[in-house]
């Protein structure tokens, strides 16, 4: 089992190399000493090892369980008994036994706390220091008779050498996960810094289209309904200066008409006008009933499929209908002749917006900057959706969208 957490990857690896490490040393050592060296006291250092394996086969298991702590004291009790068993026996060997009592203590570095790390660094200073005793108080002593020197020399060396390899792996292993993640880190930051400049595209976008809405309505109150208004004022006033005297003016019935004509229109552009901000039938009776009324003032034809839908979070209903009304209209804009399908569905915890049109299509790629699409893609990633567009040349289009069915609590 391999772990994602790059420090208990790098002791996973030791564990795994120096089982198998040990279970080669330990069978030679048996060997050695059925062959060669017929004293008790040699036995010392294959029984060691064996130790050291079963040690390391727990030791695996627990980090596999999620206990590194327990993992690596296995690990360095195993490895601090042998640094100090192999010595008593064959003191010509401390120094790579003290060597090898220092690979704990490499690894408690990354793998440990600060604490855990400072205890296991002064115990294997500890051992370190008993094995280089015990290496020196033997010189020239041990099960083995005196060994040549050039021998001695030899095998220190090799046996040094040999145990590079597991720190050199263990070296090499902790230098690839940090560049991985240093790695993984540049990318999120990028992704972070791309995130935080689409977010504040989004609300450049969405104040610039809140201002330029504001500026439409104003524009429209003070060109539509505003002069209604003021021409019902002046008519009255009028009717006013007629009436002051007592006479009944014979077009009294005309004027009354006019202003009821007036007033007439001037409601007309403000229900226009408040159908533009927030239209009261979806307030009222959901997106199915929008929709549907929507259809009817469409001067092509549009199949609404939208059935026991239920109601959702304002803001959830706001953005589906405003996304699909601009879906509406650039289909009629670019594919005046074409049949529109609106679909509103809900499924697994979602709602499903379609709107598709039989039309001529186009390359989406070319209007993806468009302020429609943008402002369809800014109204869904503000309610937690997704919007795709599909489209080629002579296909049709299809804008698609999802987002979660937060039910309405409130009235």
């Amino acid at each position: 089992m391999t772990l994602d957490t790059p420090e208990h990857g790098v002791l996973e690896t030791f564990i795994r190399f120096d089982t198998v490490a040990a279970a080669l040393s330990s069978v030679a050592m048996v060997v050695v000493a059925l062959t060669y060296i017929d004293e008790p006291a040699f036995w010392v250092v294959p029984v060691s090892l064996f130790v050291l394996v079963a040690l390391l086969l727990v030791a695996g298991q627990q980090l596999g369980a999620g206990r590194p702590l327990a993992a690596f004291t296995l690990v360095a009790v195993g490895n601090w008994a042998v640094a100090i068993a192999v010595p008593s026996v064959l003191p010509f060997l401390w120094p790579v036994l003290a060597v090898a009592a220092l690979v704990p203590v490499v690894l408690a570095a990354p793998t440990l706390g600060r604490r855990a790390a400072a205890i296991a660094i002064g115990v294997g200073t500890l051992v370190i220091a008993g094995v280089a005793i015990i290496g020196l108080l033997g010189d020239d002593s041990g099960v083995i008779d005196d060994v040549d020197d050039d021998l001695e020399l030899i095998a220190v060396v090799g046996a040094l050498a040999a145990l590079a390899i597991p720190i050199g792996l263990v070296v090499s292993q902790a230098n690839t996960l940090q560049r991985r993640s240093l790695l993984r880190a540049d990318a999120l930051n990028a992704n972070l810094r791309k995130s935080e400049e689409d977010l504040a595209a989004s609300r450049r976008r969405v104040v610039d289209a809140a201002d330029t809405a504001r500026i439409q309505i104003e524009q429209d109150l003070h060109d539509g309904a505003q002069q209604h208004l003021v021409a019902l004022g002046v008519h009255l006033r009028l009717l006013e200066s007629r009436t002051n005297g007592g006479a009944q003016p014979d077009d009294l019935h005309e004027y009354i008409a006019a202003l009821v004509g007036e007033l007439d229109l001037a409601i007309d552009e403000l229900r226009e006008l408040a159908h533009g901000i927030y239209p009261p039938l979806l307030e009222a009776r959901g997106l199915a009933e929008a929709f549907g009324a929507v259809s009817l003032r469409s001067p092509i034809p549009i199949t609404v499929l939208a059935t026991d839908l239920g109601r959702f979070d304002r803001a959830v209903e706001s953005a589906l209908y405003f996304v699909g009304l601009e879906a509406i209209a650039n289909a009629l804009k670019h594919a005046p002749d074409a049949h529109i399908e609106l679909t509103v569905r809900t499924h697994h915890g979602a709602v499903h917006l379609k709107v598709s049109d039989d039309g001529p299509g186009f390359d989406v790629d070319e209007c993806r900057t468009s302020v429609g699409m943008l402002s369809m893609h800014d109204r869904t990633a503000a309610v937690g959706g997704s919007f795709t567009i599909e489209s080629t040349v002579g296909a049709g289009a299809r804008v698609l969208v999802q987002v979660p069915a937060t039910a309405r609590t409130g009235s």
